[in-house]
Protein backbone atom coordinates (compact mmCIF):
# COMPACT_ATOMS: atom_id res chain seq x y z
CA UNK A 1 0.00 0.00 0.00
CA UNK A 2 3.05 2.27 -0.18
CA UNK A 3 2.15 3.16 -3.79
CA UNK A 4 -0.91 5.22 -2.89
CA UNK A 5 -1.33 8.28 -0.70
CA UNK A 6 -3.77 7.24 2.03
CA UNK A 7 -5.12 9.83 4.41
CA UNK A 8 -7.63 9.47 7.24
CA UNK A 9 -11.04 10.69 6.10
CA UNK A 10 -10.83 9.42 2.53
CA UNK A 11 -13.65 7.28 1.17
CA UNK A 12 -12.21 4.13 -0.41
CA UNK A 13 -13.31 1.21 -2.52
CA UNK A 14 -11.28 -1.80 -1.37
CA UNK A 15 -11.26 -4.89 -3.57
CA UNK A 16 -10.68 -8.15 -1.73
CA UNK A 17 -10.81 -11.76 -2.84
CA UNK A 18 -14.47 -12.36 -3.60
CA UNK A 19 -15.90 -9.00 -2.54
CA UNK A 20 -15.57 -5.23 -2.81
CA UNK A 21 -16.37 -2.84 0.01
CA UNK A 22 -16.86 0.89 0.38
CA UNK A 23 -15.88 2.72 3.56
CA UNK A 24 -14.25 5.73 5.18
CA UNK A 25 -10.61 5.39 6.16
CA UNK A 26 -10.19 5.93 9.91
CA UNK A 27 -6.77 4.36 10.60
CA UNK A 28 -3.60 3.35 8.73
CA UNK A 29 -1.33 1.00 10.69
CA UNK A 30 2.38 1.58 11.17
CA UNK A 31 4.17 0.35 8.06
CA UNK A 32 0.75 0.26 6.37
CA UNK A 33 0.36 -3.39 7.25
CA UNK A 34 -3.41 -2.93 7.55
CA UNK A 35 -6.10 -0.27 7.30
CA UNK A 36 -9.32 0.24 9.24
CA UNK A 37 -12.51 1.47 7.59
CA UNK A 38 -15.67 2.72 9.25
CA UNK A 39 -19.25 2.50 7.95
CA UNK A 40 -18.22 -0.32 5.64
CA UNK A 41 -20.72 -1.42 3.01
CA UNK A 42 -20.57 -4.44 0.71
CA UNK A 43 -20.90 -3.14 -2.85
CA UNK A 44 -22.59 -6.31 -4.08
CA UNK A 45 -25.28 -6.69 -1.42
CA UNK A 46 -25.42 -3.18 0.07
CA UNK A 47 -25.11 -4.78 3.53
CA UNK A 48 -23.58 -2.62 6.25
CA UNK A 49 -20.63 -4.22 8.05
CA UNK A 50 -19.70 -1.55 10.58
CA UNK A 51 -15.97 -0.99 11.20
CA UNK A 52 -13.55 -3.46 9.59
CA UNK A 53 -9.78 -4.02 9.37
CA UNK A 54 -8.16 -5.20 6.14
CA UNK A 55 -4.58 -6.47 5.90
CA UNK A 56 -2.26 -5.75 3.00
CA UNK A 57 -2.04 -9.43 2.07
CA UNK A 58 -5.81 -9.68 1.44
CA UNK A 59 -6.23 -6.41 -0.45
CA UNK A 60 -6.19 -6.67 -4.24
CA UNK A 61 -6.71 -2.99 -5.02
CA UNK A 62 -7.62 0.30 -3.39
CA UNK A 63 -9.39 3.15 -5.10
CA UNK A 64 -9.91 6.61 -3.64
CA UNK A 65 -13.47 7.75 -4.32
CA UNK A 66 -13.61 10.93 -2.25
CA UNK A 67 -11.36 13.01 -0.07
CA UNK A 68 -8.19 12.82 -2.15
CA UNK A 69 -6.73 12.58 -5.61
CA UNK A 70 -8.64 9.92 -7.54
CA UNK A 71 -6.26 7.11 -8.21
CA UNK A 72 -5.96 3.39 -7.76
CA UNK A 73 -3.40 0.95 -6.41
CA UNK A 74 -3.31 -2.79 -7.00
CA UNK A 75 -1.50 -5.57 -5.22
CA UNK A 76 -0.32 -8.62 -7.15
CA UNK A 77 -0.64 -11.32 -4.51
CA UNK A 78 0.39 -8.82 -1.86
CA UNK A 79 3.54 -7.59 -3.61
CA UNK A 80 2.35 -3.99 -3.64
CA UNK A 81 3.29 -3.54 -7.31
CA UNK A 82 1.41 -0.77 -9.06
CA UNK A 83 -0.49 -1.55 -12.24
CA UNK A 84 0.19 0.39 -15.43
CA UNK A 85 -2.49 3.05 -15.91
CA UNK A 86 -4.72 2.71 -18.95
CA UNK A 87 -4.59 5.22 -21.79
CA UNK A 88 -8.26 4.92 -22.71
CA UNK A 89 -10.50 7.75 -21.47
CA UNK A 90 -12.22 6.85 -18.20
CA UNK A 91 -14.64 8.56 -15.85
CA UNK A 92 -14.58 7.95 -12.13
CA UNK A 93 -18.06 7.77 -10.63
CA UNK A 94 -18.65 10.28 -7.88
CA UNK A 95 -19.48 8.87 -4.46
CA UNK A 96 -23.01 10.25 -4.80
CA UNK A 97 -23.50 8.58 -8.19
CA UNK A 98 -22.11 5.29 -6.90
CA UNK A 99 -24.38 5.36 -3.85
CA UNK A 100 -27.40 6.19 -6.01
CA UNK A 101 -26.61 3.31 -8.36
CA UNK A 102 -26.19 0.87 -5.47
CA UNK A 103 -29.49 2.03 -3.96
CA UNK A 104 -31.25 1.51 -7.29
CA UNK A 105 -29.77 -1.98 -7.56
CA UNK A 106 -30.86 -2.83 -4.03
CA UNK A 107 -34.40 -1.48 -4.56
CA UNK A 108 -34.94 -2.87 -8.07
CA UNK A 109 -38.54 -3.85 -8.73
CA UNK A 110 -39.03 -7.44 -9.89
CA UNK A 111 -42.24 -7.98 -11.88
CA UNK A 112 -43.43 -11.50 -12.65
CA UNK A 113 -47.17 -11.03 -13.06
CA UNK A 114 -49.54 -8.53 -14.67
CA UNK A 115 -50.67 -6.85 -11.45
CA UNK A 116 -50.85 -3.25 -10.24
CA UNK A 117 -47.05 -3.07 -9.92
CA UNK A 118 -46.73 -3.97 -13.58
CA UNK A 119 -49.21 -1.31 -14.72
CA UNK A 120 -47.68 1.37 -12.46
CA UNK A 121 -44.24 0.55 -13.84
CA UNK A 122 -45.39 0.76 -17.44
CA UNK A 123 -47.08 4.11 -16.83
CA UNK A 124 -43.86 5.43 -15.30
CA UNK A 125 -41.66 4.12 -18.13
CA UNK A 126 -43.88 5.58 -20.85
CA UNK A 127 -43.14 9.06 -19.46
CA UNK A 128 -39.41 8.62 -20.10
CA UNK A 129 -37.44 9.56 -23.20
CA UNK A 130 -34.19 7.67 -22.58
CA UNK A 131 -33.99 4.26 -20.92
CA UNK A 132 -31.28 1.68 -20.35
CA UNK A 133 -32.10 -1.93 -21.14
CA UNK A 134 -30.60 -5.40 -20.96
CA UNK A 135 -31.86 -8.92 -21.55
CA UNK A 136 -30.69 -12.06 -19.80
CA UNK A 137 -30.64 -15.39 -21.62
CA UNK A 138 -30.14 -14.02 -25.14
CA UNK A 139 -26.39 -14.62 -25.45
CA UNK A 140 -26.98 -16.67 -28.63
CA UNK A 141 -29.52 -14.33 -30.21
CA UNK A 142 -32.31 -16.19 -32.01
CA UNK A 143 -30.68 -19.49 -31.03
CA UNK A 144 -31.06 -18.76 -27.31
CA UNK A 145 -33.21 -21.42 -25.67
CA UNK A 146 -34.95 -19.39 -23.01
CA UNK A 147 -34.84 -15.58 -22.73
CA UNK A 148 -35.25 -14.91 -19.05
CA UNK A 149 -35.33 -11.27 -17.94
CA UNK A 150 -35.86 -7.84 -19.48
CA UNK A 151 -34.30 -5.13 -17.30
CA UNK A 152 -35.12 -1.46 -17.87
CA UNK A 153 -33.54 1.42 -15.96
CA UNK A 154 -34.17 5.15 -15.69
CA UNK A 155 -32.17 7.72 -13.77
CA UNK A 156 -34.12 6.88 -10.61
CA UNK A 157 -35.48 3.32 -10.85
CA UNK A 158 -34.75 -0.17 -12.18
CA UNK A 159 -37.49 -2.56 -13.32
CA UNK A 160 -36.89 -6.25 -13.99
CA UNK A 161 -39.60 -7.95 -16.03
CA UNK A 162 -39.62 -11.74 -15.91
CA UNK A 163 -40.38 -12.46 -19.57
CA UNK A 164 -40.03 -16.17 -18.91
CA UNK A 165 -43.28 -15.97 -16.92
CA UNK A 166 -45.20 -13.06 -18.48
CA UNK A 167 -43.58 -12.99 -21.94
CA UNK A 168 -43.24 -9.59 -23.63
CA UNK A 169 -46.50 -7.64 -23.48
CA UNK A 170 -47.71 -5.04 -25.97
CA UNK A 171 -46.71 -2.31 -23.52
CA UNK A 172 -43.16 -3.66 -23.37
CA UNK A 173 -43.14 -4.01 -27.14
CA UNK A 174 -43.83 -0.27 -27.47
CA UNK A 175 -40.97 0.54 -25.11
CA UNK A 176 -38.67 -1.65 -27.20
CA UNK A 177 -39.69 -0.55 -30.68
CA UNK A 178 -41.11 3.00 -30.62
CA UNK A 179 -38.80 5.80 -31.73
CA UNK A 180 -40.22 7.94 -28.94
CA UNK A 181 -37.52 6.36 -26.78
CA UNK A 182 -33.77 6.15 -27.02
CA UNK A 183 -32.55 2.84 -25.62
CA UNK A 184 -29.05 2.48 -24.17
CA UNK A 185 -27.69 -1.07 -24.14
CA UNK A 186 -24.52 -3.10 -24.52
CA UNK A 187 -23.75 -5.38 -27.47
CA UNK A 188 -27.26 -4.99 -28.85
CA UNK A 189 -26.88 -7.26 -31.86
CA UNK A 190 -27.79 -10.32 -29.80
CA UNK A 191 -30.74 -8.52 -28.22
CA UNK A 192 -32.04 -7.33 -31.58
CA UNK A 193 -31.66 -10.77 -33.17
CA UNK A 194 -33.53 -12.46 -30.31
CA UNK A 195 -36.33 -9.89 -30.29
CA UNK A 196 -36.80 -10.01 -34.05
CA UNK A 197 -36.86 -13.76 -34.50
CA UNK A 198 -38.24 -15.01 -31.18
CA UNK A 199 -40.73 -12.22 -30.39
CA UNK A 200 -41.36 -10.57 -33.79
CA UNK A 201 -40.22 -7.20 -32.40
CA UNK A 202 -37.95 -4.80 -34.30
CA UNK A 203 -35.79 -2.95 -31.81
CA UNK A 204 -36.00 0.85 -32.20
CA UNK A 205 -33.17 3.38 -32.14
CA UNK A 206 -30.42 2.55 -29.70
CA UNK A 207 -27.14 3.82 -28.32
CA UNK A 208 -24.85 0.79 -28.08
CA UNK A 209 -22.11 1.16 -25.48
CA UNK A 210 -20.02 -1.52 -27.19
CA UNK A 211 -20.01 0.46 -30.46
CA UNK A 212 -18.71 3.47 -28.56
CA UNK A 213 -16.07 1.31 -26.90
CA UNK A 214 -14.89 -0.11 -30.25
CA UNK A 215 -14.76 3.38 -31.82
CA UNK A 216 -12.67 4.71 -28.92
CA UNK A 217 -10.26 1.77 -29.12
CA UNK A 218 -9.86 2.21 -32.89
CA UNK A 219 -8.66 5.76 -32.28
CA UNK A 220 -5.57 4.41 -30.53
CA UNK A 221 -2.94 3.10 -33.02
CA UNK A 222 -1.70 0.42 -30.63
CA UNK A 223 -5.19 -1.06 -30.46
CA UNK A 224 -6.31 -0.57 -34.05
CA UNK A 225 -4.95 -3.78 -35.59
CA UNK A 226 -7.45 -6.28 -36.96
CA UNK A 227 -6.56 -8.82 -34.28
CA UNK A 228 -6.87 -6.25 -31.50
CA UNK A 229 -10.25 -5.03 -32.75
CA UNK A 230 -11.50 -8.61 -32.88
CA UNK A 231 -10.49 -9.00 -29.23
CA UNK A 232 -12.14 -5.69 -28.32
CA UNK A 233 -15.43 -6.78 -29.90
CA UNK A 234 -15.52 -9.69 -27.46
CA UNK A 235 -15.08 -7.48 -24.40
CA UNK A 236 -17.53 -8.63 -21.73
CA UNK A 237 -20.01 -6.09 -20.45
CA UNK A 238 -18.63 -6.33 -16.92
CA UNK A 239 -15.05 -5.57 -18.02
CA UNK A 240 -16.09 -2.64 -20.20
CA UNK A 241 -18.21 -0.92 -17.55
CA UNK A 242 -15.65 -1.62 -14.82
CA UNK A 243 -12.95 -0.01 -16.96
CA UNK A 244 -14.71 3.20 -17.99
CA UNK A 245 -16.35 3.87 -14.62
CA UNK A 246 -13.44 2.49 -12.58
CA UNK A 247 -15.52 -0.10 -10.73
CA UNK A 248 -13.68 -2.97 -9.01
CA UNK A 249 -13.47 -6.06 -11.28
CA UNK A 250 -15.26 -8.31 -8.80
CA UNK A 251 -18.22 -5.96 -8.51
CA UNK A 252 -20.04 -8.31 -10.89
CA UNK A 253 -20.75 -11.99 -10.22
CA UNK A 254 -20.32 -13.92 -13.48
CA UNK A 255 -21.41 -17.22 -11.91
CA UNK A 256 -25.07 -16.16 -11.66
CA UNK A 257 -27.66 -18.16 -13.62
CA UNK A 258 -31.00 -16.65 -14.56
CA UNK A 259 -32.93 -19.82 -15.32
CA UNK A 260 -34.03 -20.92 -11.85
CA UNK A 261 -37.39 -19.92 -10.34
CA UNK A 262 -38.35 -18.55 -7.90
CA UNK A 263 -35.92 -15.73 -8.51
CA UNK A 264 -33.49 -15.14 -5.64
CA UNK A 265 -32.68 -11.62 -4.46
CA UNK A 266 -28.99 -11.83 -5.39
CA UNK A 267 -29.97 -12.83 -8.95
CA UNK A 268 -32.30 -9.82 -9.23
CA UNK A 269 -29.53 -7.53 -8.02
CA UNK A 270 -27.08 -8.96 -10.53
CA UNK A 271 -29.52 -8.35 -13.38
CA UNK A 272 -30.03 -4.80 -12.09
CA UNK A 273 -26.27 -4.18 -12.24
CA UNK A 274 -26.38 -4.76 -16.00
CA UNK A 275 -28.47 -1.60 -16.49
CA UNK A 276 -27.61 0.52 -13.43
CA UNK A 277 -24.59 2.27 -15.01
CA UNK A 278 -25.50 2.38 -18.71
CA UNK A 279 -27.05 5.86 -18.66
CA UNK A 280 -24.01 7.29 -16.86
CA UNK A 281 -21.71 5.66 -19.38
CA UNK A 282 -23.75 6.92 -22.34
CA UNK A 283 -23.60 10.45 -20.93
CA UNK A 284 -19.82 10.09 -20.55
CA UNK A 285 -19.38 8.87 -24.13
CA UNK A 286 -21.55 11.59 -25.66
CA UNK A 287 -20.67 14.65 -23.61
CA UNK A 288 -17.03 14.03 -22.74
CA UNK A 289 -15.78 12.14 -25.79
CA UNK A 290 -17.97 12.37 -28.90
CA UNK A 291 -19.15 15.97 -28.48
CA UNK A 292 -16.02 17.37 -26.84
CA UNK A 293 -14.96 19.22 -30.06
CA UNK A 294 -18.47 20.69 -30.35
CA UNK A 295 -18.45 21.97 -26.77
CA UNK A 296 -14.98 23.39 -27.35
CA UNK A 297 -16.26 25.28 -30.40
CA UNK A 298 -19.24 26.56 -28.39
CA UNK A 299 -16.83 27.94 -25.81
CA UNK A 300 -14.71 29.58 -28.50
CA UNK A 301 -17.75 31.24 -30.06
CA UNK A 302 -19.20 32.49 -26.77
CA UNK A 303 -15.81 33.79 -25.64
CA UNK A 304 -15.22 35.75 -28.87
CA UNK A 305 -16.88 38.81 -27.33
CA UNK A 306 -16.05 38.32 -23.66
CA UNK A 307 -12.33 38.02 -24.39
CA UNK A 308 -12.20 41.57 -25.83
CA UNK A 309 -10.86 43.68 -22.96
CA UNK A 310 -11.07 47.14 -24.54
CA UNK A 311 -14.60 48.68 -24.16
CA UNK A 312 -14.48 50.42 -27.55
CA UNK A 313 -13.40 47.27 -29.33
CA UNK A 314 -16.11 45.36 -27.45
CA UNK A 315 -18.76 47.85 -28.64
CA UNK A 316 -17.47 47.63 -32.20
CA UNK A 317 -17.66 43.83 -32.00
CA UNK A 318 -21.16 43.98 -30.52
CA UNK A 319 -22.64 45.94 -33.44
CA UNK A 320 -20.74 43.95 -36.08
CA UNK A 321 -22.22 41.15 -38.15
CA UNK A 322 -20.43 38.60 -35.97
CA UNK A 323 -18.26 37.30 -38.82
CA UNK A 324 -15.15 37.24 -36.63
CA UNK A 325 -16.96 35.09 -34.08
CA UNK A 326 -18.05 32.69 -36.80
CA UNK A 327 -14.49 32.54 -38.10
CA UNK A 328 -13.30 31.56 -34.63
CA UNK A 329 -15.41 28.39 -34.71
CA UNK A 330 -13.27 25.51 -35.89
CA UNK A 331 -14.62 22.66 -38.03
CA UNK A 332 -15.23 19.51 -36.06
CA UNK A 333 -16.57 16.00 -36.32
CA UNK A 334 -18.04 13.70 -33.70
CA UNK A 335 -14.51 12.76 -32.79
CA UNK A 336 -12.84 10.30 -30.49
CA UNK A 337 -9.75 11.68 -28.67
CA UNK A 338 -6.46 10.33 -29.97
CA UNK A 339 -4.06 10.70 -27.08
CA UNK A 340 -4.22 14.40 -26.22
CA UNK A 341 -5.30 15.38 -29.72
CA UNK A 342 -8.74 15.49 -31.32
CA UNK A 343 -9.31 14.11 -34.82
CA UNK A 344 -10.99 16.91 -36.72
CA UNK A 345 -12.42 16.89 -40.21
CA UNK A 346 -11.27 19.97 -42.03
Amino acid sequence: MNKINLEVGQTLIVELDGESVLGRLCHVASGRSFIRLENVRDLATNDLQGNQCYYNSEIRSIQIVEGGERTAQSNDEGTGEETTPTTLPVKQLTLESLNNAIDKIQLCLYIHQLDSRYHDSIRFLKKQTTIAMAMEGVELGRHSKSPSLLSIATNSKIFIFDIKLIRITNDMKELLSSDRYLRVLYNGRFVRDALQYKFNIVLGRCFDIMVGHIAICKAYPAMATQQAIATISDTPFEACVAHYLQLPPNFFDKSITYELRPMRDNVKREAAKHVAFLLALQKHFVNEIMLEPFYRSCDQYMNSLACVSDPIDCLRETVSDGSSAVTAVEPFSLAIPLGNEINETR
